[in-house]
């Protein structure tokens, strides 16, 4: 018998000390300024600066430690950022390591954000460090959390290609940056409103803060940003690179029957054509991943699937459109041949030599189309051939025998993800996978709706999802979520239920390591920001599941968890985390 919980919450608004939207104008000049990090070009001089940056944390309202002021100018092609930050020298973190990761480094570091289409979702982000080790990232927020900032839910897996210049000097150290309009999107329109913002962490001190305020007790650091005017008539450059690649190689593999020898050799290309300000298409064919970063081995003793993150470059960049409903998992494409494991069994069941049996799949091509209208509609199409996989074996008499492992199949992926006011955007997806032959097709439809109200304070959000395979056992399913939370405020909760059909199936494309369930649940949070006399920052959280299998309608699991976080003013932190089943 299951106990009845009544949560009871007092609601306090969230409210802003800095609600005023700051402005900064770029200038535009003829000659663009040199980049060596000192800001003593004519370029620089009478331009608007961007100043008197907020502290985010620890204390957010504070005027920052430290002076930091800003410009910006462009040309033709490419926008410059020009930043001086006061400081003393001597005690200036730097440390020079690895691109992308200032967040895990002793350093100081200064960033950018450009919402380039002004719709508190969408964003690019570059930072550099007091060592000048740079970090970008593409930021897409249509969640409530508050993790869409500079190292939050940022995608690092995007690269865009750029330069920088750090200098450090008796007063403090400089940062000049050059961002070519080839690195960014944005819409065709003569005169630009871009939503801006810049940040500086101060690493001794553990002091972020930011141009415009961004108030941690309100959710989306997008839907806090400045805005940046004066652009106009940006024109990017053509965008066209072509990446060819050869390889040849011998191999030999000794047996007990002899060695096996064999010539190696494979080319391809990729190509990456910039259509227009707004859209790109990549090409990849006949891809070579060996350079790839190999799977960390992994031991899994469960019954479900293992995930493993995506490290090949075609499939990192870019992708953060396609899995936008969550159906997308890119390692399907090249992934290990479906019967390569029933390979390995008709091996040893009928005596035969394994001359050879792929472990992954060949791509013949991929292709990527994605890119954003002026209205704020995102389109993406993605579409990939995988080529037909066979093993080799030889029986008793010497005999060569070919047994397929996989056929020749097609993915296909369209996505259409249109932006909202308020944050909110609706989002269709399809995925198709069609495979020669008799074998097994898919196709997965996606729905999803989320919609912030105009204080920012509240989010719902509906998906529905609808699964449809073919072939030797055809069938169909469905799944459903819903949610509706407080996502600003001291105060934070929510409320879901998702259900997923028996025979809800998105792993041709996608995965799912355990359908047939409806689970149920929500939670509630107290959130301190504001230092007192022993701690810097506190949060205190209540989360309950409910779950059960569908079919039959039986229950399953409930689970409680307790948890809190203590953020002392020295920096160090003590957690807790408390969980029964």
């Amino acid at each position: 018998m299951l106990k009845k919980y009544i949560f009871i919450a007092l609601f306090f608004p969230a409210t802003s000390l800095f609600a005023q939207q700051k402005t900064l104008q770029a200038v535009k000049v003829a000659t663009p300024p040199k980049l060596d990090g000192i800001l003593d070009d004519v370029a620089w001089q009478n331009v608007p600066e961007a100043n008197n940056f907020i502290e985010n944390s620890p204390d957010f309202g504070k005027p920052s430690m430290q002076p930091t002021t800003v410009k910006i100018v462009y040309t033709d092609e490419a926008i410059y950022i020009g930043a001086f930050l006061k400081d003393d020298p001597t005690l200036i973190k730097k440390q020079l390591t690895q691109r992308d990761r200032e967040q895990f480094q002793d350093a100081d570091n200064f960033g950018v954000t450009f919402d380039t289409y002004l719709d508190q979702q969408n964003a690019f982000q570059f930072i550099v460090t007091s060592a000048n080790v740079q970090s970008d990232a593409k930021i897409s927020s249509s969640s409530s959390d508050n993790d869409d900032d500079f190292g939050g839910g940022a995608d690092y897996n995007w690269d865009a290609v750029w330069d920088s210049r750090v200098v450090i000097s008796e007063n403090g150290w400089t940062v000049e940056m050059k961002i070519p309009y080839s690195a960014i999107r944005f819409a065709k329109k003569e005169i630009q409103q871009w939503g801006l913002n810049f940040k500086r962490f101060i690493r001794r001190e553990n002091e972020t803060s930011y141009w415009n305020p961004v108030d941690p007790k309100v959710a989306g650091i997008l839907s806090q940003e400045g805005l940046l005017t004066g652009l106009e008539n940006l024109s990017p450059p053509l965008r066209l690179s072509l990446l060819p690649y050869v390889s040849t190689g011998y191999r030999n593999v000794p047996t007990n029957s002899g060695d096996i020898n064999s010539f190696l050799r494979s080319g391809g290309m990729d190509v990456k054509y910039g259509i227009n300000q707004a859209f790109t298409l990549d090409v990849t064919l006949i891809p070579d991943f060996g350079q790839v970063q190999s799977d960390n081995i992994v031991l899994n003793l469960s019954p479900y699937e293992m995930f493993y993150n995506e490290n090949r470059p075609f499939f990192t960049e870019g992708t953060e459109l396609f899995n936008k409903a969550g159906i997308f998992y890119s390692r399907r494409v090249g992934n290990t041949p479906g019967g390569y494991y029933d390979a390995l069994s008709l091996a040893v069941d009928s005596g035969y030599t394994i001359l050879k049996n792929p472990s992954l799949t060949q791509l013949y091509n991929a292709t990527k189309f994605s890119g954003r209208t002026e209205k704020g509609l995102g389109i993406g199409i993605f579409n990939a051939v995988t080529a037909p996989m066979y093993a080799t074996f030889k029986d008793d008499k010497g005999n060569k025998i070919e047994y397929q492992t996989e056929p020749l199949a097609n993915y296909n992926i369209i996505v259409l993800d249109q932006s909202l006011k308020n944050r909110s955007s609706i989002t269709f997806t399809n995925t198709n996978v069609i495979r020669n032959g008799n074998a097994r097709d898919a196709n997965v439809s996606a729905l999803n709706l989320s919609l912030f109200d105009k204080k920012n304070m509240y989010n719902f959000q509906t998906s529905g999802y609808f699964s449809y395979v073919t072939g030797l056992d055809p069938h169909n399913g469905f799944s459903t979520f819903a949610s509706f939370e407080k996502v600003s405020g001291t105060w934070q909760w929510d409320v879901f239920n998702n259900i997923e059909s028996k025979n809800y199936d998105p792993n041709d494309l996608g995965i799912l390591r355990a359908p047939n369930e409806f689970t149920t649940g929500g939670s509630i949070s107290w959130n301190q920001y504001t230092p007192d006399k022993i701690f810097n920052q506190r949060h205190y959280e209540f989360e309950v599941q409910y779950r059960n299998l569908l079919v039959p309608f039986k229950f399953s699991e409930l689970e409680l968890e307790w948890r809190f976080t203590h953020i002392f003013k020295n920096y160090w932190d003590l957690s807790f985390y408390m969980t029964f089943f």
